[in-house]
């Protein structure tokens, strides 16, 4: 599994906000303060800088960190932010330093930072009075770093991670996918809508990309008629790491009814006598999920010399 560090400088405390809530999203992961590096984290796979603006330019402490360690770290995979009071400042300083880093900077972006005007002294305080007095801004203290903006961006350095990874051939992993499905038949179905979020235990059976769900109706079916984007969860009991193997499914459901040809034929595959199913005092429904996406964590991949944590795309 791929570890990140994220590493950043800040006098105030935002820009350490934002690093601890990107890491939270990218574990396993750690943050550093960038005064903080030790020679040991080199061997961290992807590496995050984050850094405030000042005058138009990155923090110096990141600027020196990035030159001494060049060698090294223009060959990690490596994404970048900064806090900032001008995004578009902010855009073209991390695109100076995303050509010093290469080609391996996976995602950047600038975000307004929080400024908060009673923690600042003497120059930094002169220099933020100067910038509001040339610009016409109100003095006032600032904070449009938007924890929604935060999580967005690393959940695109995570997709984009992950698309880097050591990756089975799609081929080969489809196959352990589909075995370990047939092996289990109890999933976690999670739905929602609005503030409302359901996770329900049930039986599923799965056929050529398609896991089907019996049930005779639900809350879980609010978050279904609402918003068809579903999540699942199949997973051995828990022994110890090393033999973990559980997966979470991204993917879309759909509701057959009796007059559905394919609701016919999924009873018939799973042995089901359409008579005594409608015999039944009460509807019994059918949800069809279209997987899109399996992230499978399985300890016996390292095994075979591949990362533990594999993505399968349907």
């Amino acid at each position: 599994m791929q570890k990140t560090l994220v590493l950043f400088e800040g006098r105030y405390g935002s820009t350490e906000e934002a690093a601890k809530i990107l890491a939270l999203i990218l574990g396993p992961a750690k943050t550093c303060p960038v005064d903080k590096f030790k020679d040991r984290y080199t061997g961290f796979d992807l590496f995050v800088v984050g850094t405030p603006l000042y005058s138009g330019e990155i923090a110096p402490k990141i600027a020196q960190f990035v030159q001494n360690n060049i060698s090294w770290l223009k060959d990690k995979n490596t994404a970048l932010f900064c806090l900032c009071l001008n995004p578009d400042e902010g855009e073209a300083a991390l695109e100076r330093l995303r050509r010093l880093l290469g080609h391996k900077v996976i995602g950047w972006k600038a975000f307004g930072g929080r400024q908060e005007l009673d923690k600042l002294e003497g120059e930094a305080g002169q220099t933020l009075k100067t910038f509001y007095e040339r610009t016409g801004l109100p003095l006032e203290s600032v904070d449009s770093s938007l924890k929604e903006d935060l999580v967005g961006f690393a959940l695109e350095v995570k997709k984009a991670r992950d698309r880097l990874a050591r990756s089975m051939p799609p081929v080969e992993l489809k196959l352990y996918v589909e075995d370990f499905l047939k092996k289990h038949n109890t999933c976690t179905l999670s739905t929602a809508f609005e503030d409302r979020v359901r996770a329900t235990p049930i039986e599923y059976s799965y056929h050529d990309g398609r896991l089907y769900m019996l049930s005779e109706g639900g809350e879980k079916f609010a978050g279904i008629l609402m918003n068809g984007r579903v999540s699942l969860a199949v997973y051995d009991d828990y022994h110890s790491v090393d033999r973990l193997a559980g997966m979470q499914i991204t993917g879309r459901a759909t509701l057959l009814g009796p007059k559905d040809q394919e609701y016919q034929d999924v009873l018939q595959l799973e042995g089901h006598s359409p008579e005594k199913i409608a015999a039944l005092p009460f509807a019994l429904n059918m949800v069809r999920i279209e997987m899109e996406k399996v992230e499978f964590l399985n300890a016996d991949f390292k095994k075979k010399g591949q990362d533990v944590r594999q993505v399968l795309f349907f």
